[in-house]
């Protein structure tokens, strides 16, 4: 049954991330198809962000005290729906008001997908699910885009009526053959129906708990360096390489295979080695690598050190994440809305303070600043915090 789990878990995981990256090749067909300029248009991608952002941080405290599998699947039956509704959204307006739902309903299916692992896996294999299941957003980034673009090539509406059609299979695998994954408190005979989610206090409580706040800072830290970097890699391979789009989307295709073996990876060496020493590693060799980027001579050369940079993100977003799930076995949706918080204020402030940064500074100055965050997070998550360095099977 473990190995259905992270099948349902991973092909969740692979359409949400999947509904991010498909609109891009769409971008010019919608423009031209709802006449709209192309800055307004680019608020398609950003809306479907926006509404999972501005949902998460509520979504994993009222998930809680519930079971989590009704949860899951309300909220793919209402992402199935929603993103079905964008392939016959009659205007602009209403388009975004889809993507904006499908972002919505996608909060409330994530952090319940990272809250279920420690409950449906023995903990010697809790960090290969985990990494099993972050390659789900990993190969999206691999094959969303090449996936949009083909479909698109018969009709605009093609992507999304396949993920609309595969998120109602994930729907029913959710229903039938997950089981019921209720609260502690549920389990233990006390019941949970007439319990008052304060949402405010569930968070309070949380960064009471030892090593939280540190943590969750240094995820937020590293999350805004990295996005920092992935925000305008593409602009620096033009400008620096002379890439075309054509060529800049085959080396994000590098990127995402990069972070895809990382994530797989990931469980295999949570195995072996120490988490603090998994951690070590990954924050070190990746600052390092962040801070040459810039010098890499050769565009051949340059792959094969981004391959490996984001090879060392893959593997350390799920030790990071199953360390996160580790702090509390009664707030896993609370600890899951909050990491996804992080990552999408990360990257707000990533986007508008990098682009300071590279007009000023260059790419170097990008690169540096997130080679920095890298050795912060090191500092908060390995060198204070000492507990880190048990094994998973500890």
């Amino acid at each position: 049954m473990e190995r259905l789990f992270m099948m349902i878990f991973f092909f969740t995981m692979f359409l949400i991330g999947t509904n991010t990256f498909i609109i891009s090749p769409l971008l010019p067909t919608l423009r031209e198809l709802y006449h709209v300029p192309t800055n307004q248009a680019a608020w398609l991608i950003g809306t479907y962000a926006l509404g999972f952002a501005l949902t998460a941080l509520v979504a994993g405290p009222l998930s809680d005290n519930r079971n989590r599998k009704h949860v899951m699947a309300v909220g793919m039956l209402g992402f199935a729906l929603s993103t079905l509704a964008c392939a016959f959204a009659p205007s602009f307006t209403a388009m975004l008001f889809f993507r904006f739902l499908a972002g919505i309903c996608s909060a409330f299916i994530g952090p319940q997908v990272w809250a279920a692992i420690p409950v449906l896996f023995p903990p010697a294999r809790i960090g290969k699910a985990m990494g099993i299941v972050m390659a789900g957003l990993s190969v999206s980034q691999v094959i969303g885009v090449p996936i949009g673009s083909f479909l698109s090539a018969y009709h605009w509406s093609f992507p999304f009526l396949a993920v609309g059609i595969a998120s109602l299979g994930a729907f029913v695998l959710i229903i039938r053959k997950l089981p019921d994954l209720l609260p502690p408190t549920s389990i233990a005979g006390h019941g949970t129906n007439n319990a008052r989610v304060d949402i405010f206090a569930r968070y309070k409580d949380l960064l009471r708990l030892p090593q939280a706040s540190r943590s969750f800072i240094g995820y937020f830290v590293l999350m805004t360096g990295v996005y920092a970097v992935f925000s305008f890699y593409g602009v620096w391979l033009s400008d620096q390489y002379q890439q075309s789009v054509t060529e800049i989307g085959l080396i994000t295709l590098v990127i995402g295979l990069g972070n895809t073996v990382g994530s797989l990876l990931s469980g295999w060496l949570l195995e072996r080695w120490k988490r603090n020493t998994i951690l070590t590693v990954g924050f070190l060799g990746s600052a390092l690598l962040y801070l040459v980027l810039p010098y890499i001579p050769g565009v051949g050369f340059l792959q094969v050190v981004l391959f490996f940079m984001y090879c060392f993100g893959g593997v350390l977003v799920p030790v990071l994440m199953g360390f996160l799930q580790s702090l509390s076995d009664t707030s896993r949706g609370t600890i899951s809305s909050l990491a996804n918080a992080c990552m999408y204020i990360g990257t707000f402030i990533a986007s508008s303070f990098a682009g300071n940064l590279y007009s000023v500074f260059g790419f170097a100055g990008v690169s540096t600043f997130a080679s920095f965050t890298f050795l912060i997070a090191y500092f908060l998550f390995v060198l204070r915090t000492g507990k880190l360095n048990v094994t998973a099977q500890a």
